[in-house]
């Protein structure tokens, strides 16, 4: 399986006919404008629909035409920025950050594949230049390549059982987008494969794991297995940087009550079905993604409590408890965002988990976590100890959770100063 990742940037001054430039069809009223946002994705071969899922979505609203463009144009025209004491008026691009931002760059790259890039996969099909010789036939007997392209914002992903198709797609993305002003990010790509005129140095940017033979593509938060496709959450983040430093302590009020507040708020940025659908990720996989949340999780709670300990020491039994209700937090955590996936969409994901491992592995993760900081947590320890040594799991641990708690398969996340 060959694929990469590519970084685009774009340098343009956003009008107000950008809006007209997408995919949303206007309908014209005499006073209101109707947008229908209708994405309808062709069908892919089986060998991609079992790794991602692709339903119709489909939002209509009626809004005062008048109003919505004299909005944009705001948006677009006159953002002041403040700077060392001045305010200016920003001339080229739209603001960092705004709240319509995300959605007008999405537009423009939208429009740039629909008439760019989609012809251009179209000219390559029909020529037959991205057929391999040795390539395999699909159900309905044709040999073109198989492909996948995604993008989140200006970040593109593109997948293919082609070498040909995917070093042609990498070429054309280095020559860039003239007509849009869009170029390729040189310095913010990576792929599995050389490509010619490519130094090897700096295109396979890719993450090894410590075993040197397993390798993955970094995408917008996401480590894909470049062998398996299996899905896992990429925590290169926060190496830079003390953990500490992605924290805000709370010290008012009651900072017990704060603390249980922040351990749920800890586990929640990576609690994404992609992790633990069995469609995607085998089951020793999910419970890797499952421990990585909780070592996270301990590291930043032993942060919170060193911080916390310049005003109030909280007993050992009260830190227990937070600790093992947050595990039980976690289950019910990922039971519902999978059932809400199942409610809001056409995927079906699969989740093939007990309660009892989800807090195996939590205390397990706590007691890796805290005994490097034995100093510090010298009378809670035992208690995670005690618990996890109790725990009906540790009598007969399958192979999925011992793999789970193997150090080597988070070698990453143990480099991370805490």
């Amino acid at each position: 399986m060959l694929f990469f990742f590519c970084k685009v940037f774009i340098f343009i001054i956003f009008s107000i006919h950008l809006l007209l430039l997408t995919n949303m069809q206007p309908h014209e009223y005499e006073n209101d404008l109707y947008l229908s946002y209708v994405y309808d994705l062709p069908p892919f071969d089986p060998w991609i629909q079992n790794i991602f899922q692709i339903a119709q979505v489909e939002w209509q609203k009626n809004v005062k035409k008048k109003l919505l463009f004299s909005y944009l144009r705001e948006h677009v025209k006159h953002n002041v920025l403040q700077f060392d004491g001045k305010f200016f008026l920003q001339g080229l691009g739209i603001s960092q950050g705004g709240i319509l931002s995300s959605l007008l760059c999405s537009l423009y790259y939208g429009h740039l594949e629909r008439h760019v890039i989609d012809p251009f996969f179209r000219k390559t099909l029909e020529s037959g230049s991205c057929k391999e010789n040795n390539s395999v036939q699909s159900n309905s007997g044709d040999s073109s390549p198989c492909y996948l392209l995604m993008r989140f914002i200006d970040d593109f992903f593109f997948i293919s059982n082609s070498k040909k198709q995917a070093a042609s797609f990498f070429s054309r993305l280095k020559r860039g987008f003239r007509g849009y002003n869009c170029y390729m990010n040189e310095k913010k790509f990576g792929a599995n494969f050389d490509a010619e005129q490519t130094p090897a140095s700096s295109l396979n940017r890719i993450y090894v794991g410590k075993d040197s033979a397993t390798s993955f593509v970094q995408w917008s938060g996401l480590l894909i297995n470049c062998t398996t496709m299996e899905i896992q959450a990429d925590y290169t983040k926060y190496l830079n940087n003390h953990l500490s430093s992605t924290l805000t302590v709370c010290w008012q009020g009651k900072p017990g009550t704060r603390l249980k507040e922040k351990m749920r708020f800890f586990l929640r940025p990576k609690c994404h079905p992609l992790f633990f659908d069995s469609n995607l990720n085998s089951a020793a996989v999910v419970r890797l993604n499952i421990y990585q949340m909780f070592l996270i999780c301990a590291m930043k709670f032993h942060c919170y409590i060193r911080h916390l300990s310049f005003v109030c020491k909280l007993d050992k039994q009260y830190c227990s408890d937070i600790i093992e209700k947050s595990l039980r937090y976690m289950h019910l955590l990922i039971k519902r965002r999978m059932h809400s996936m199942r409610l809001n969409s056409s995927i079906r994901p699969i989740l093939k988990l007990k309660k009892g491992e989800v807090e195996w592995l939590g205390f397990h993760a706590f007691v890796q976590v805290l005994k490097r900081k034995e100093s510090r947590h010298k009378n809670l320890l035992p208690v995670l100890k005690s618990k996890l040594r109790s725990h009906r799991i540790s009598g007969n641990v399958s192979p999925e959770l011992k793999y789970a708690v193997d150090a080597e398969n988070s070698s990453l996340l143990w480099k991370i100063k805490y």
